[in-house]
């Protein structure tokens, strides 16, 4: 029996270049360095870097997790949990060395799952009926979500985009092999020229990482968490920025998370400053390790040409990077935040381990998806509603092919622990007090949809990578866990479903994080190994795609989007991600002899800064949005709202109000720029005396208040 070649966006199999199992066999111990003395060995090593890196920082990460979860209960210093962690580090080697020689199997040299007979020419009518329909109607989804503005049209899109992952796994499943053909070992390793690449890839983009300037609002929180950490050697469970602990913590600092705790533990038993550690030490292996994970993913799903693909994957990371809170902006620019480091490096991780389990059958990717969940949870609470999510598409995905035990292993081995941690840690704090975020509404289909896959151009080529991945990725596993994962993300965006789980669940405010499922930058990159099908005629067409498809989608991303230097951001040395002048006027206040106890106001910049300089200076307002916790129209807000635009030379604002807000905070130190004339007119009915000036760049005037606050922070 023969079958018919894929359809116009499907792959077809590589030109083969059949060889014996024997012979793989050899040159897979050839790669491994044995008898090929120093430099193959060295070639083996970067061959298998991406694996091993990747592997270990899992469970590492997933080990300190783990720690960190059960200190809850004992209340342990995080330095000594940090020490112990490093004396276990070894276990850490082991298991991955274990874990990793574990279910090697040789496959033959072709891109297709060993197994798969030879396909016959292409019959165009039959491809026609296969496949007009899901690749038309992928089209027309990718064309009404991102060009359309209305109603109808995000119907449209919708209504579309299900008719095309539903009729494309239908078409792919009667290509002759059952769609759950799970049998076939998975791709080839690694080559050590593929590993060179990679490796040089990685390294730059970790040593351009440490260059990027770029100042995010939420690092206020993070790095400040971090540095309180450090400093103190405790664990902020209740308010850090407003109060020392007076107020409960707020929506933004849950329990479950262990990364920034990790940094400021970490920079406490190295003797660094955490903000150090956190952009110095810390960013640059977490760049390393984003771009392991993606290449990964690649190279296990592309159907070909896997360079090609990465390769297309990071410049679209790179150049469609800019406006705040798109999928991009996630990567280098925000990397030290948890959230960042779980949607572009354990997302796509988590990806391959559920194919490696699905085509090998080993215990090994089960465990280590196990293992990824932990570390999940340990990044980013999002983890807790993500990753159950993807549990489900991958078992609806299995459940059709009626493979009933994968689909319970595998949404159990990605789900259970972030379901059970967040009980689990409210059992053994006995209820840590917090508040629900409340302050954001859902967010409209249509932004959801740009925050992801952006619109315009740009949203019609990741539309379509979403819904021709079905397609266009290797067959077998990978196709179907592509097309579950983009079947659960077209379902959630039918009007009104995400408002039904928002209101369930009051996670109104993340909702939008939901297409972070997809790994849309190794999607976007299969789209340059397109391949038509094998029809005589189509040959020359096919070698021309080869080439140009990769440098069109290169070109319309520099073209279109904005790159992450956009705006003179990058340094031309490493740096903290905050402006050389702010931070040395929050270091400069923080070292003042005559510096009173007691509340600092100084301009907003700065007042975000200096939490991430020290916690032994307490300002008036770290971020105006987490306000919203406590009440936007308290008094608690309304003064330090009021006493910021006084900072900021706000002339708006009463003078006779500003007096009484000072004493209801308990400010007893005002800190501004020597350009700011508001507070300097209005020190003498304010009671303030100058004790500080400061010379440019950043140049300051500090007053102390002279009289007694009546409340203190």
């Amino acid at each position: 029996m023969t079958k018919v070649e894929d359809a116009v966006v499907a792959p077809a199999p590589a030109d083969r270049e059949a060889a014996p199992i024997a012979d793989a066999a050899a040159a897979d111990t050839s790669r491994s360095g044995r008898g090929r003395g120093l430099t193959g060995r060295l070639n083996a090593g970067v061959a298998a870097a991406p694996v091993l890196f990747t592997d270990a920082a899992v469970v590492g990460f997933a080990l300190w997790t783990l720690l960190y979860h059960l200190n809850l209960g004992l209340n342990l210093r995080p330095s000594v949990v940090f020490l112990g962690w490093v004396v276990l580090l070894p276990v850490v080697a082991y298991v991955t060395w274990k874990l990793r020689r574990r279910d090697r199997v040789v496959r033959p040299a072709d891109d297709e799952p060993a197994g798969t007979p030879a396909e016959a020419p292409a019959d165009r009518m039959a491809l026609l009926r296969r496949y007009a329909l899901p690749v038309g109607a992928a089209l027309g989804a990718a064309l009404f979500a991102a060009l359309g503005t209305g109603t109808v049209t995000w119907w449209l899109a919708i209504g579309l985009g299900l008719v095309s992952v539903i009729s494309a796994w239908l078409a792919v499943s009667r290509r002759g092999a059952p769609a759950d053909a799970g049998a076939a070992p998975a791709s080839r390793e690694t080559t050590p020229a593929q590993g060179w690449v990679v490796l040089v890839v990685s390294l730059a983009a970790a040593y351009f990482a440490t260059l990027i300037g770029r100042v995010s609002l939420d690092d206020v929180f993070y790095v400040g968490k971090s540095v309180w950490v450090a400093e103190r050697d405790e664990i902020p469970f209740r308010d850090f920025l407003f109060t020392e602990g007076v107020l409960p913590a707020g929506s933004a600092n849950p329990p479950l998370p262990s990364f920034e705790v990790f940094i400021g533990a970490m920079a406490r038993v190295l003797h660094v400053h955490a903000a150090s550690a956190t952009w110095y030490v810390l960013l640059p292996v977490l760049a390393v390790f984003a771009v392991f994970a993606l290449w990964r993913l690649v190279q296990r799903w592309a159907p070909r040409r896997p360079l090609v693909a990465f390769g297309v994957a990071a410049a679209y990371i790179l150049l469609v990077a800019y406006f705040a809170d798109s999928l991009n902006t996630y990567h280098l620019p925000r990397l030290t935040q948890g959230k960042s480091v779980f949607v572009h490096a354990l997302i796509p991780l988590a990806w391959v381990y559920f194919t490696d389990y699905l085509e090998r059958r080993s215990r090994r990717s089960l465990i280590l998806l196990a293992l990824l969940s932990v570390a999940s949870v340990g990044y980013t609470t999002t983890a807790v509603m993500l990753l159950p999510l993807i549990g489900a598409a991958v078992g609806v995905a299995l459940l059709a092919t009626r493979r009933v035990r994968d689909a319970v292993l595998c949404f159990a081995a990605v789900s259970l622990y972030p379901v059970l941690s967040g009980g689990l840690v409210q059992v053994l704090r006995g209820g840590i007090e917090t508040t629900v975020a409340t302050y954001a509404p859902l967010l409209p289909l249509r932004t959801i949809y740009e925050l992801t896959l952006w619109l315009g151009i740009l949203g019609v080529i990741a539309g379509l990578a979403v819904w021709w991945s079905p397609l266009v990725l290797r067959a077998g596993a990978p196709r179907q866990l592509a097309a579950g994962a983009v079947l659960a993300v077209t379902v959630l965006l039918i009007p009104g479903i995400l408002k039904v789980a928002g209101d369930v669940s009051g996670l109104r405010a993340v909702l939008w994080r939901v297409l972070w499922i997809l790994p849309v930058p190794a999607l976007v990159g299969m789209l340059a190994v397109i391949r038509l099908p094998r029809l005589p005629q189509l040959a020359r067409v096919n070698r021309v795609l080869a080439f140009a498809l990769p440098a069109v989608l290169v070109c319309v991303f520099y073209t279109q989007g904005k790159p992450m230097w956009t705006d003179d951001l990058v340094q031309t040395k490493p740096t903290w991600r905050m402006p050389e002048a702010r931070k040395a006027s929050s270091f400069w206040i923080k070292n003042l002899d005559n510096r009173p106890p007691g509340l600092v106001l100084a301009p907003s910049s700065v007042m975000r800064a200096l939490p991430q300089v020290t916690t032994e200076v307490r300002v008036v307002l770290p971020r105006d949005l987490y306000l919203t916790d406590y009440g936007i129209g308290t008094e608690f807000s309304r003064d330090r709202l009021l006493l910021a635009r006084f900072a900021d030379a706000d002339r708006t604002v009463s003078i006779y109000e500003v007096d009484a807000a000072m004493r209801r905070v308990g400010v007893s130190l005002v800190c501004v720029w020597k350009s700011n004339t508001l507070v300097a007119d209005a020190a003498p009915y304010l009671g303030l005396e100058r004790i500080a000036s400061r010379k440019p760049p950043g140049a300051m005037y500090c007053y102390r208040t002279t009289a007694s606050p009546t409340a203190g922070g």
